[in-house]
């Protein structure tokens, strides 16, 4: 599970199932456990050893302790699937 922070910088490192090339072109799915809403934010990624990801603007669902699913997806591939936790600042 990732740890997301709220008004934090919303960047998190994962271990793709493959690794993309800079130049694909990635869609991010996060969908609220509690309600369903799915959320697809605009986000850069960077690939190293990790693959790192960051969300640009914080999404009006974000709440504290609100529990979200990840997809990650190149075309027709998912290429991580996980899950986020939104918590305090400094917690």
């Amino acid at each position: 599970m990732k740890i997301l922070f709220f008004n934090d910088p919303l960047v998190f490192k994962c271990i793709p199932r493959i690794y993309p090339k800079v130049t694909d072109v990635l869609v991010l799915t996060l969908r609220n456990e509690m309600n369903n809403l799915e959320i697809t934010p605009d986000f850069t990624f960077t690939v190293g050893e990790f693959l790192e990801v960051t969300i640009l603007a914080q999404p009006t669902d974000f709440k504290i302790q609100n529990k979200y699913e990840i997809t990650l997806e190149n075309g027709n591939d998912i290429i991580y699937k996980g899950k986020t936790l939104i918590l305090k600042s400094g917690t």
